[in-house]
């Protein structure tokens, strides 16, 4: 594999995790999970080698489809501090297929 081919397969690595993310939050108890347990759940499937899923739930609170709950929690310590998310109305859309994001898959 040429370094194309890696940053390939990092890129569909990244829409997992993050479609995972959004599924999983679809399948909680009013669009919610804990941060931790989300993070479990996709080590244990293999689709991450560290708990630290950070750089994926910034992507989808930057794009408006997740929020972390509390006002003091930051994405970066959402693992450390047990935080929720929280699937927000534009979240919900993507995850009916209403709207389509190139970089969650779904």
């Amino acid at each position: 594999m040429d370094s194309f081919d890696l940053e390939q397969e990092e890129v569909r690595r990244n829409k997992a995790i993050r479609g995972y993310i959004i599924r999983s939050l679809v399948k909680g108890y009013n669009y919610t999970a804990l941060a931790r347990q989300i993070a479990g759940a996709l080590y244990s499937a293999g689709l991450v080698l560290s708990p630290d899923i950070s750089k994926h739930i910034d992507y989808l609170v930057d794009a408006g489809y997740v929020e972390v709950t509390g006002t003091k929690v930051k994405s970066y310590r959402t693992y450390r501090d047990d935080a929720v998310l929280k699937l927000t109305r534009e979240g919900v859309d993507l995850a009916e297929g209403t709207t389509e994001d190139p970089g969650v898959d779904v």
